[in-house]
């Protein structure tokens, strides 16, 4: 059970972004339509939880896993000057 808060803090971000690194070898491995279709969906959905709090999971092999604040532009993307 958790507790549930008004803003997820970063460490829980940080351990959603370190499962994401196991998505990525599962093209390799011999899986029914049907579960790769719930895997794709797994991982998407953990990566629009870390996208929505204003983060970006990046994992290198040798260096980790690391999340990354997202930066705000400081003007709209419509705007013409």
């Amino acid at each position: 059970m958790s507790y549930l808060a008004h803003k997820t803090e970063r460490k829980a971000l940080k351990v959603l972004a370190n499962t994401l690194r196991f998505f990525q070898d599962t093209d390799l491995l011999f899986v029914s339509a049907r579960d790769a279709f719930a895997i794709r969906h797994a991982e998407i959905m953990l990566r629009s939880v870390i996208e929505s709090n204003g983060y970006t999971a990046n994992y290198r092999k040798g260096k980790g896993t690391k999340i990354l604040k997202n930066k705000k532009t400081q003007y709209h993307d419509n705007e013409l000057f």
